[in-house]
């Protein structure tokens, strides 16, 4: 990562080993006063803030926390290199790896069956979560029947009610992630709103056949609710980006319903590209 490990700074409590704590990262949680850990070491991003490609309100929600794993799944690995006139390193996180360690366990050494390198963020969460289910919300749900239009889905976007999106024409509870916060981030972005074009050409990073792929295109508030493409006429990395991000959502998320919009267009090679993946435990 080029000239980032010798970009160091004394501030910050550090333990005997020269660690930082979880405890001194989070007091740095502010646009003015901006850390993060990416791959075991604490970055200050404050400058690099008001230049992200993705927004401030993107990166907001991941300060003085370990963002690890969203910034492997949205960004290409030469974003770190581009920009480090804007970030300073100040040191390790207590306990983490650091930077070349992570990359050689997630890119290059045999993984074992269930085995996981990329570090956990921490659990708690300092922007509130959106509104989660409930009795009632689940009775509403129902009233819905799985059938949903762009008109009705967008009252479920994490305020009023829990938050749903939809990709490749299922519909999507998001509700219980962290990651969708309604007023910050993806969520921002996407709750209540059809994000399929926006997943096709959101950045992604990921192994595919054992072959590490990569597209960097900024977040954007208007690619939600875009219907304006042909899946044909996806290029092949937005093909599998889109495959990837089904297989992520699908697996890791419940699904509640259709996209009225939608329902003719045909998912079938995007639905077996994402299998393949699965067999082959690809895609990060």
């Amino acid at each position: 990562m080029g000239n980032l490990a010798g970009r160091t700074s004394s501030e910050g409590s550090r333990g005997s080993d020269g660690s930082i704590s979880v405890e001194e990262l989070q007091k740095h949680n502010t646009k003015d006063d901006a850390w993060m850990v990416l791959f075991g070491e604490v970055l200050d991003v404050t400058k690099f803030i008001p230049i992200h490609p993705g927004g401030t309100d993107t990166i907001d929600m991941y300060l003085g926390k370990d963002a690890t794993e969203e910034w492997v799944e949205i960004h290409s690995p030469e974003t770190l290199e581009k920009n480090l006139q804007h970030i300073t390193k100040i040191g390790k996180i207590e306990a983490r790896r650091g930077l070349m360690s992570w990359l050689y366990e997630r890119f290059a050494a045999p993984k074992s069956a269930g085995a996981s390198a990329t570090p956990s963020a921490p659990a708690d969460d300092d922007w509130p979560q959106g509104t989660q289910f409930t009795a009632a919300f689940e009775e509403e749900l129902k009233k819905e029947e799985g059938h949903f239009s762009l008109e009705t889905l967008k009252r479920w976007n994490g305020k009023e009610r829990p938050m749903l999106i939809a990709l490749c024409g299922i519909v999507i509870d998001v509700s219980p992630s962290e990651n969708f916060i309604p007023t910050h981030g993806y969520g921002k972005l996407w709750a209540g709103k059809d994000c399929t074009w926006a997943m096709a050409t959101a950045s992604c990073l990921g192994h595919f056949r054992d072959v590490l792929f990569e597209i960097h295109v900024s977040l954007k508030a208007e690619d939600a609710n875009r219907l304006d493409f042909k899946l044909e006429e996806l290029e092949e990395l937005q093909f599998k980006s889109l495959a990837g991000w089904y297989k992520h959502f699908t697996e890791k998320y419940r699904q509640v319903g259709t996209l009225q919009e939608l329902k003719d267009w045909d998912f079938s090679n995007i639905i077996a590209e994402a299998k393949e993946m699965q067999k082959k435990g690809s895609y990060a």
